[in-house]
């Protein structure tokens, strides 16, 4: 795609390279430049998508949008309602694009094959140019690096079948070959980090390329054996069989929880219709952490999975258009609630910048209790086998009573728990008033105005101190009432 968009003149001197003349390698080495923008420039992913977008500014605003929100870099995914709808859209955004920047788009790859049927076999994806459309199965499908079953239109894994060395450099690239975007293998893709983690902090004198310990090959290898589960995961590409547009009401629930060892968020799509079905619960967005070598307590841990639970938030509202109110926050953790609904107490710096991200995104109403055993985050912070991903809450979602019954419950719900021993909580200060009764004389006045002589606090502070002690000591040596010497 790069080779699309031209380099203007005076900037190709900033691409030159050498090679033989003619490309005969007896001839000596001149100097080229190139006329396009190349693979491997850092600005040409930057290039390539305003000059995309450059092109369809003048068309419909759903080509618009289909350029602006739906495509990276050259690759292009959407949903629509109908094939008709689809094929309408493609056609045009298809035409626009040669007739304004002469940009060809192609490579089409559908579950439906109406929409397959639609386009030449030139046009279409590489795997289904051969393909006999009316009777050969639909195949697996690559797609900005998810491998989708097209046949059954369902996400699923495939795994790397190399043995990589039992090295420091081989341990992160198995962990790193595992592309989950979405977040749906984030339970078991912990489980591995945190035996990454262990075994690289354990090695920090090793080479990249030494082989580590054998202390540590057998849960690695237990590990990477039951990878080869993930393949038989599958989670369906549609949110809902209810129509997204069609819903009168979306609420998305977000579910955050933390351990010693890690901390995760989850994010699930409700859909209501008007005078439907019950509301269906799908898998929307996941995350995980792990936690960092030392110094973090379980409730600053929980307060960080609450960090990462409102920027998973942030993402949906971006990415789906669902506005802020229509958001609901669970975690298990009294800790965490009381921090976020207090109004009365200051925090040190550590909590009270964390309380102000999360008060950013969200508001105290919005977070509720729900119970361990309830939390669907739990699985991350303590990981599932692969054989157990399917069935488990991670992508069925939490019993959907809990989402009913879960309302914003009032702020007092939600008191801080044993301020005094909390150390993240400020001690209270106790300001005190003292006013100057203007019935006695003038004389037995400190006056204000003598506080004008201190530069600072601490040095008006440390001269009522001597003026106190000396008073004390006068005292002390003569017969005087103490009433007289103040």
């Amino acid at each position: 795609m790069f080779h699309n968009f031209l380099v203007t003149t005076e900037h190709r001197d900033f691409l030159r390279f050498l090679w033989h003349e003619d490309n005969d390698i007896s001839k000596p080495l001149i100097d080229y430049h190139m006329n396009v923008h190349v693979f491997g420039n850092s600005p040409s992913p930057a290039v390539a998508t305003y000059g995309l977008r450059k092109a369809v500014e003048k068309a419909e605003t759903d080509v618009q949008d289909f350029i602006y929100r739906n495509f990276y870099v050259d690759d292009g995914l959407i949903s629509c309602r109908t094939s008709e709808e689809a094929v309408d859209l493609l056609v045009r955004t298809q035409r626009i694009l040669h007739d304004n920047g002469k940009l060809r788009l192609h490579k089409f790859s559908s579950n439906n094959r109406e929409v397959l049927d639609s386009f030449p076999q030139s046009e279409l994806a590489k795997d289904l140019c051969n393909l006999d459309l009316c009777n050969d199965t639909l195949p697996m499908h690559r797609s900005l690096g998810l491998s989708w079953d097209i046949e059954t239109d369902r996400f699923t894994f495939c795994t790397c079948k190399d043995k990589k060395p039992f090295t420091r450099r081989g341990i992160l690239s198995v962990i790193n070959g595992l592309y989950d975007p979405l977040g749906f293998a984030v339970p078991v893709v912990l489980k591995g980090k945190l035996l990454m983690k262990e075994i690289l902090s354990s090695t920090n004198s090793l080479d990249w390329d030494d082989p580590v310990p054998e202390l540590f090959k057998k849960p690695w290898d237990v590990w990477v054996q039951s990878l080869t589960e993930l393949e038989q995961v599958c989670i369906p590409r549609q949110y809902s069989d209810h129509s997204y547009t069609d819903s009168n009401v979306r609420l998305v629930h977000v579910f955050c929880d933390a351990s010693k060892d890690a901390i995760g968020a989850v994010a699930y799509l409700q859909l209501f219709r008007p005078a439907g079905p019950e509301p269906t619960l799908s898998f929307l967005l996941g995350k995980g952490k792990l936690a960092p070598n030392g110094g973090s307590t379980i409730p600053r841990m929980e307060l960080c999975a609450a960090v990462l639970g409102v920027e998973v938030a942030d993402i949906i509202k971006e990415q789906l258009g669902i506005p802020s109110e229509c958001f609901r926050f669970y975690t298990d953790s009294q800790i965490v609630l009381g921090y976020l609904t207090n109004t009365t107490r200051r925090f040190y710096v550590y909590v009270s910048n964390r309380v102000k991200r999360i008060h950013s995104a969200s508001s105290p109403r919005q977070w509720t209790h729900v119970a361990t055993e309830q939390n669907p985050a739990d699985l991350a912070t303590r990981s599932v086998s692969a054989t157990q991903l399917s069935n488990s809450m991670w992508l069925t979602g939490p019993p959907c009573e809990i989402l009913t019954k879960t309302l914003p419950e009032p702020l007092s719900c939600f008191p801080l728990v044993e301020p005094q021993n909390d150390c993240e909580i400020r001690p209270e200060v106790t300001c005190i008033k003292v006013q100057m009764d203007d019935v006695k004389p003038v004389n037995h006045k400190i006056g204000s105005e003598r506080f004008l002589r201190f530069s600072t606090w601490e040095s008006l502070v440390r001269g009522i101190k001597i003026l106190k002690q000396f008073i004390y000591t006068f005292l002390k040596q003569s017969d005087i009432d103490s009433s007289e010497a103040y």
